[in-house]
């Protein structure tokens, strides 16, 4: 199951799971994710759970900054809509996150799928 890791100094503090359709992330408590951090807007970022359309039984998770005051960054690259690799770093206000997939780091692949003539 994919889960963001929030992480200080190279330390991980502690996991949320992103186990909904949609999670979201903010500085109020009607958010599956609260942070207590004036830099964070009251609904600030979702993450979304798609099905995956080449996979069966996988899913996308894509991250959506939600208009926030201070915007939201994935690599240090602001972000309004964006698919999540296992990996990506994102930056909330002062909090930081790592995102995994659950699936650990899967090799790219090619797939060739050939002509119906």
């Amino acid at each position: 199951m994919a889960k963001l890791i929030l992480t200080h100094d190279g330390v991980n503090l502690r996991d949320y799971s992103l186990d909904k359709d949609r999670v979201t992330l903010g500085r109020k408590p009607e958010n599956e994710i609260q942070l207590d951090d004036a830099a964070v807007s009251s609904k600030h970022v979702a993450f979304d759970r798609v099905e995956s359309s080449y996979l069966e039984d996988h899913f996308d998770y894509y991250i959506e900054d939600l208009k926030s005051t201070n915007g939201t960054t994935v690599n240090a690259i602001g972000v309004d809509r964006q698919l999540l690799k296992h990996g990506d770093v994102i930056q909330v206000g002062k909090h930081k996150f790592i995102f995994d997939s659950g699936t650990g780091e899967l090799a790219e692949t090619a797939i060739y799928l050939p002509d119906n003539d």
